[in-house]
């Protein structure tokens, strides 16, 4: 089995376990606010583990295939649209503690300066991570690989092999680094929030996900596209 479609396999589990992580946490929110209190903090740290097991497994991939991993055939087209550095951009979490219904009316003032702070610091990284990636993509074509790549096919020249596994190795460390600010931006907001907040937001996050993936799932099938898998 190609490593690609292991990981296929893996999301389209992934994807059934989040679903029901929402169910649980929808059910969680409607309850009297003593028994709210005690079962929201479990779910919501599900969430958070539900949603770093996927950049673990997407990390197991890369160090086996670093091509499979930077080319998420998993995903269906609709999803792939919101693609930066080969996954959700960090920043996008925000929006979904004013949908989940927490808003900045809702939040004291120290959790709002420390949204903002956490914001600000995620818009820096985001634009690092963004640089050291255009100086990778820049590097395809610079003069060393572009000469090792015209010489690939002389015998016994490994040249070429060697420059492309040093930019393949560049990215893998990217795309680690990128999951890395996805998973601790998420797990930052958590921290910011009350148990009630957080169990909202989150849920806000994993139902926009889900009705992207089955968006694009019906787009893809319905518009001679590709199927999501």
């Amino acid at each position: 089995m190609a490593y690609s479609d292991d990981m296929a396999e893996f999301y389209d589990t992934w994807v059934g376990r989040e679903e029901q992580i929402v169910a649980d946490l929808t059910a969680a929110l409607a309850l009297p606010p003593r028994r709210r209190r005690d079962a929201l903090p479990p779910l919501v740290d599900v969430a958070v583990g539900h949603v770093a097991a996927y950049y673990e497994h997407k990390a197991r991939l890369a160090d086996r295939d670093v091509v499979a991993a930077l080319d998420p055939r998993w995903l269906n087209p609709l999803e792939r649209t919101f693609l930066w550095a080969w996954g959700w951009k960090p920043a996008l979490v925000f929006r979904f503690v004013e949908t989940g219904g927490v808003g900045v009316g809702g939040m004291g003032s120290t959790q709002r300066r420390a949204l903002e702070d956490l914001r600000a610091a995620t818009a820096a990284a985001e634009r690092e991570v963004g640089r050291e990636v255009a100086a990778v993509q820049e590097s395809l074509a610079g003069p060393r690989v572009l000469a090792a790549l015209r010489r690939q096919h002389a015998p016994g020249n490994g040249e070429a092999d060697d420059a492309v596994a040093a930019v393949g190795r560049s990215l893998r460390v990217l795309l680690g680094a990128a999951d890395a600010l996805r998973e601790r931006t998420l797990r930052g907001v958590v921290g910011l929030l009350a148990p009630d907040q957080a169990a909202a937001f989150v849920a806000a996050m994993l139902r926009f996900h889900l009705a992207v993936r089955h968006a694009g799932r019906d787009w893809g099938s319905g518009h001679g596209g590709q199927r999501g898998v």
